[in-house]
């Protein structure tokens, strides 16, 4: 009988254990080198429009919105709720703008892991789209792209446009969208015409819009929320069945500058799904509208069907703690401090010889107005002297929505660049009339330009500028602005937001594009 050593067999097995140990260690030497590198700060590069840049220290846990503060700082603009930092793919033409919870480190590193061979760079911009639907759902949501029929019972109001407005600012939910696009799907270079559905946080596709109106005639309210009934429609490999086309959650949602140029799209105005650590061109899934409206609708409506109430979080966010260093009481003299309201203040009379405190209410308004009056007087006086002597020095010309020396072309070119919503505008100088203004502002996708013309009024003795020839007259351009800026008088739509030149240079000026950095 022959015998093996139990021993042999154990130093073997023993042995063949080795490379298992040795693999462990180095996965958790592995380990413990990308939580040290995960761990440590990164100097990173963001570009502005006019191609000048700064580099930030960028922390692990800084997210967009105290990094849009921070930049708002080194380059000199003030703070405002509309910038964000764009993730910008040059060779491809993307474009994404970072959500302000979204940590920009992280953003980065799963960039530069999984997108090594693609240039790439982030840029500081103002994007007035990015909370302006809260305000103006209407703008937003078309109504013959919404399906607003199944909430009437959950929010009987009086019409459309208020019941939109409640489910937008209140709930802060995506009502049902839906369009017909032109559709890529992965892995294939062929365009076809399809119709969207965008559903809760899942995106559908038909070739049939009788498929599209089935799904919507299903949707019914129970308990107060909205619910599908028990027939369930999915993609179940028969031709005509809506097809589940992308799950939000999985996709960041991209803008392309010219799908045409880019993706051979048959529209410029394009979209594209991209899933976080896909490097691959083949597996975009690829969206084009007719207009930029309908592109506008989508993706307004992907990113609040994607993020919902976190967006609203962030827009509050940021508005509470502006009101917190506004109303700051420690250092009335600051900055911060841009309306004089805030101030403890009381009504003086420096008449007598000494000083009094006027305590009628009456008698405050009057000694108020008397020196608005006053200074109405001077400026008038001072207008007498020609068109634009006494307005050359005044208060418009440090106003950052005054733009001396824009051509009609350059304003255009700017005005139709970032107005993404509707008023948006500057004032400029007239090149064809010395003394004439000119407000440029963009309206329903199109771009207008209104003379502010000087009038002379022999009753009151001045040059008053107007945009209805006369039927409403201003001292100067800022009143002018101010009054249009609340109501919309003779204008399309009332003006909301002005555009101002980079402090490193106009915004309007061409420079060769640099390399990502």
């Amino acid at each position: 009988m022959r015998m093996k050593c139990a021993c042999v067999q154990a130093v073997s097995a023993s042995y063949e254990r080795l490379p298992s140990v040795a693999t462990s260690m180095g996965e958790l030497s592995n380990r413990y080198d990308d939580k040290e590198n995960n761990d440590k700060d990164e100097m990173l590069v963001f570009f502005n429009d006019d191609d000048s840049y700064q580099t930030v220290l960028t922390e692990r846990n800084l997210c967009c919105s105290d990094l849009c503060a921070l930049l708002a700082v080194k380059n000199r603009v003030a703070k405002d709720v509309n910038w964000t930092v764009v993730e910008h793919w040059i060779d491809a033409g993307l474009e994404r703008n970072l959500e302000d919870h979204e940590e920009v480190l992280a953003v980065h590193r799963e960039l530069e892991a999984y997108s090594q061979h693609s240039p790439k760079r982030f840029i500081f911009r103002k994007d007035f789209r990015k909370y302006e639907f809260f305000a103006n759902p209407q703008q937003f949501f078309p109504e013959d792209m919404v399906d607003l029929s199944a909430y009437n019972n959950v929010f009987p109001t009086n019409g459309p446009t208020t019941l939109l407005q409640t489910l937008v600012t209140t709930t802060a939910e995506c009502p049902p969208v839906f369009s017909q696009v032109w559709v890529r799907e992965p892995h294939k270079q062929v365009w076809a015409k399809a119709f969207l559905l965008l559903k809760d946080k899942n995106l559908y596709l038909s070739y049939k819009v009788q498929i599209v109106a089935k799904f919507l005639r299903q949707w019914r309210v129970r308990d107060n929320s909205l619910v599908i009934n028990q027939e369930r429609i999915v993609d179940d490999g028969e031709r005509g069945n809506l097809q589940l086309f992308a799950r939000l959650s999985d996709f960041n949602i991209y803008t392309t500058i010219n799908a045409k140029n880019h993706l051979r799209a048959p529209t410029e105005f394009g979209l594209c799904l991209r899933a976080p650590g896909q490097d691959d061109p083949a597996e975009l899934r690829c969206l084009a509208c007719e207009n930029d409206r309908a592109r506008t609708c989508w993706l307004t409506a992907m990113r609040l069907a994607k993020y919902g109430k976190q967006l609203r979080e962030n827009y509050r966010a940021f508005k509470n703690k502006q009101q917190m260093e506004t109303l700051n009481p420690r250092d009335y003299s600051s900055y911060t401090v841009p309306n004089e309201s805030v101030r403890s203040r009381v009504a003086m009379d420096f008449t007598g010889p000494t000083g009094r405190i006027v305590e009628d209410p009456k008698e405050a308004r009057a000694i108020a107005l008397a020196e608005g009056n006053t200074w109405k007087k001077k400026l008038r006086n001072i207008s007498k002297m020609g068109v634009t002597q006494g307005i050359e020095s005044g208060v418009h010309i440090t106003q950052p929505w005054f733009h001396s020396g824009m051509t009609r072309d350059q304003a255009t070119q700017l005005v139709n660049k970032h107005g993404t919503v509707d008023g948006v505008f500057l004032v400029r100088d007239s090149r064809t009339t010395a003394g004439q203004y000119v407000l440029t502002f963009k309206c329903g996708g199109k771009v207008f330009h209104m003379i502010i013309v000087p009038v002379t009024d022999p009753g009151k003795g001045g040059v008053f500028y107007s945009l209805d020839n006369g039927a409403t007259k201003f001292y100067d351009l800022l009143q002018l602005v101010e009054f249009y800026q609340l109501n919309a008088g003779c204008l399309p739509t009332r003006l909301t937001h002005y555009l101002v030149e980079s402090p490193t240079g106009p915004l309007y000026s061409d420079k060769p594009t640099v390399p990502s950095v």
